[in-house]
């Protein structure tokens, strides 16, 4: 009987010693705990970048067009692939059709003078308009209305400066006299021509740049100029277009120059470019991209002359940046939900906490947080745990470099030792 009021005992403090095992050892235990976490990470904050990598093509900054009637022109003084300079004999035209060719060319004077008077009008109404917004009045001495009210100001047959914002006056000041320059540098073309005596008759070319190419097509010639200052331009997918926005930064590698030239995005195309002569010397350096594409022009900084036209150069487009951000392991990210997640931290006294941060970029396997951490948080994996609930990690191990142990002699090591 004793032996089986012995068996009894054992089996109920055995059950006893198991249960509370399972209340205190179990995940889902409710008794209060210390956590040994091995897995950590210190926050340092740095600023992180998402680039889109892309295949681009050198270009000319923008393309000028001559036209001449065929019985006009007695012979052409340049062909394709010249340099030319701005004012530069493209063409010798004939003496009988000086007349014919005066009248256009006084019309063109004309056109360009009336647009020049214009744009002036304009830029001293975008001035005077410049001061009234400072001022806190309009034109009429009425109080302004609100400064992010969309504004379209049309300055000239080419220019629409849109006016969002009051510091973007002087940015619409800026466009129109650079539109004025060029149309009074295009007057002094035709002016120069005009003065040339009927005998000297000649078409001269309106930029310094190269000769593209020079064709003909339904009784006229058209001379396609280059201009020297160059850009570049890439093709994109739909999926990549959504990307990318205008102002954005680039940084331009090519193995045939030294360094890296920087750059923006200046515009992006919302109408396939499937058709761009530029398109298919593009598909040589990438023949992977399918259609419809859309084309990207690069703004650059600096100079690219070592280049010829149609060259290849990689392009990194900065899609996202965060300053001052932090960076995480993406598998400690908790209960994400678009940008809004949670982490676990060890708060100052050694505690676990739980805090709100916000995820605006993924890099690779890596979440950046733009918000919820400061430099020096300790982050902890994303294994569960209790708020609240004492936590130690493990003691940082920083072993000697083997330069470092041959530095120091066994004299030092016996002074050391006898210290007192």
């Amino acid at each position: 009987m004793n032996k089986w009021i012995t068996i009894g005992i054992a089996i109920i403090v055995s059950s006893i010693i198991a249960a509370n095992s399972i209340l205190l050892f179990t995940e889902k235990s409710k008794l209060g705990r210390t956590y040994y976490v091995s897995e950590y990470d210190r926050v340092n904050e740095n600023t992180y970048t998402k680039e889109l990598e892309k295949e681009s093509v050198v270009v000319p900054e923008s393309v000028s067009t001559v036209t001449l009637d065929v019985e006009v022109v007695s012979e052409f003084t340049v062909k394709v692939g010249d340099m030319v300079q701005e004012g530069q004999e493209l063409a010798v035209l004939k003496s009988e059709a000086a007349d014919s060719q005066r009248s256009l060319w006084e019309s063109e004077e004309e056109a360009y003078m009336a647009e020049e008077s214009k744009l002036e009008s304009i830029i001293a109404g975008l001035e005077s308009e410049k001061y009234s917004v400072s001022s806190g009045v309009n034109g009429s001495g009425s109080t302004t209305g609100d400064a992010s009210e969309d504004k379209v100001i049309n300055v000239g047959v080419q220019v629409d400066v849109e006016i969002l914002q009051e510091g973007d006056y002087a940015n619409a000041i800026a466009e129109a006299e650079q539109k004025l320059a060029e149309i009074e540098r295009k007057r002094k073309i035709v002016s120069a021509q005009l003065s040339l005596d009927s005998e000297d008759l000649a078409s001269l070319s309106p930029i310094f740049g190269v000769v593209a190419s020079i064709e003909e097509s339904d009784g006229k010639y058209f001379i396609y100029l280059y201009t020297a200052e160059k850009s570049v331009v890439t093709f994109l997918e739909e999926a990549e277009w959504h990307e990318i926005q205008e102002g954005q930064k680039v940084m331009n590698y090519s193995t045939h120059q030294e360094g890296v030239v920087e750059g923006f995005v200046s515009t992006k195309t919302e109408v396939p470019a499937n058709k761009s002569e530029w398109l298919k010397v593009f598909k040589q350096f990438d023949s992977n991209i399918e259609e419809p594409v859309y084309e990207v022009r690069i703004q650059l900084n600096g100079e690219v002359s070592v280049l010829p036209y149609g060259a290849n150069i990689n392009s990194n487009i900065t899609t996202n940046e965060v300053a001052g951000a932090a960076r995480v392991k993406e598998q400690w990210i908790l209960n994400r939900v678009d940008q809004a997640a949670e982490v676990y931290i060890l708060t100052e006294d050694g505690k676990i906490g739980l805090t709100p941060v916000v995820v605006p970029l993924d890099l690779e396997q890596y979440a950046v947080l733009s918000e919820g951490l400061m430099e020096g948080n300790v982050v902890l994996n994303a294994d569960e745990k209790y708020i609240g609930a004492q936590a130690f990690l493990p003691f940082p191990l920083d072993l000697p470099t083997w330069s470092s142990v041959k530095a120091v002699g066994w004299r030092d090591y016996v002074k050391f030792l006898t210290y007192k």
